[in-house]
């Protein structure tokens, strides 16, 4: 299949060792991985995931849950705070399959529950430090209230709490982020002593990417969401929770231009192909790590070589040493992305090394 350039290159063999790998983990601890299928957004990426078992998903959107419906999964968590609007749109596909949805507080909750005509379930998100969306754990005052109102509506069924232990991104280390972890684990085994009695079949609801690569611990847990394994990035081998090796992706870019004299190669990869993430390396600004590309797959990463700079299409690589004083015009070169999540959504679909095309969710889908 003809591809345009640059292309978004997917690594099976390593998108599906990096799936077996959480599959084991969660098995081992005896919690059920319902995965994070925002980063990947393919039904057929997401087909390799029934080799494992995986029947229950996660998503980020109404929109996204009607994508994977259509695909057949048919126990799907929306794992973001419910949103008024999309009210009849999730109790028409709540009429076909078994589905979740998440309120973050009272107020939201109050904006929505009234509308809700059709059976779904129902999680209280609770905050474990990252301090973005949910109920802190120790307001008891607001869950109960909350766990009140969804008792109101009789189509509606409490299942648990829900958190994303998101401050996770923030560390780097197995240490930090294990410390994260075993913080976010002592306030939901807390949560849980509470209201055990009252709701013995709680579901205790736990995701991230770092911390669930890195324990293997997950007492008073019954699943966990990790989402970004899938791919995996450079920002999650900054923080540890992976090996540049492990990286499902890459943008396969052409060298548009080269300054040997200033260590610089332009490429047609911008803001638009990679988004405007970015990490620190070294003191450095970086919005992609790079490396060779033989035409199939991309080799190990060029020492002293990263993307420095984006605008809208251009992608600027500063490298020193002679690292790339070989590069010419024409050449093609991959970039392992910052943020594969967003990656993704930029470029809006994958090839394999075999030219096979993978469709992700379509943007005006969304």
């Amino acid at each position: 299949m003809t591809k345009s350039l640059p292309f978004l290159l997917v690594d099976i063999s390593k998108c599906e060792q990096n799936i077996a790998f959480m599959a084991n983990k969660a098995s081992k601890a005896n919690v059920l991985l319902r995965p994070h299928f925002k980063t990947h957004q393919s039904l057929a990426v997401g087909e390799l995931f029934r080799k494992y078992g995986i029947q229950q998903i996660t998503v980020s959107s109404v929109a996204m849950a009607e994508y994977f419906s259509s695909g057949g999964w048919g126990d799907i968590t929306i794992a973001f705070p419910f949103v008024p609007q999309m009210a009849a749109r999730i109790c028409t596909l709540a009429r076909n399959i078994e589905l979740n949805v998440i309120f973050s507080s009272p107020q939201n909750l109050l904006a929505s529950i009234g509308s809700i005509d059709a059976k779904l379930g129902a999680f209280i998100e609770v905050d474990v430090g990252q301090g973005r969306t949910g109920v802190a754990v120790e307001n008891t005052r607001d869950i109960a209230l909350m766990i009140n109102l969804i008792a109101s509506n009789r189509n509606v069924t409490f299942k648990g709490f829900l958190t994303h232990a998101g401050n996770s991104y923030g560390v780097k280390g197995k240490d930090a982020v294990l410390k994260v972890h075993t913080n976010a684990l002592n306030q939901l085994a807390k949560l849980r002593s509470f209201w055990a009695n009252q709701f013995p079949n709680l579901i205790i609801s736990y995701g991230d990417t770092p911390t669930c690569s890195l324990a293997d611990e997950f007492w008073g847990l019954n699943e966990i969401r990790p989402g970004n394994f899938v791919f995996y990035d450079v920002m999650q081998s900054l923080i540890g929770s992976c090996h540049l090796s492990q990286v499902a992706v890459a943008l396969i870019c052409p060298v548009v231009d080269v300054s040997p004299n200033l260590q610089k190669v332009v490429v047609h990869g911008g803001a638009v192909h990679l988004s405007k993430e970015k990490v620190e390396i070294d003191g450095n600004d970086c919005y992609g790590v790079v490396c060779r590309f033989d035409g199939v797959t991309w080799s190990n990463p060029v020492p002293n070589a990263l993307v420095s700079a984006l605008s809208q299409e251009h992608g600027i690589i500063s490298y020193t040493n002679g690292a790339l004083d070989d590069v010419k015009p024409g050449d093609l070169l991959a970039i392992l992305p910052v943020h594969s999540c967003l990656a993704v959504d930029c470029m809006g679909q994958m090839f394999d090394a075999h030219g096979n095309k993978y469709d992700v969710l379509p943007k005006n889908a969304r």
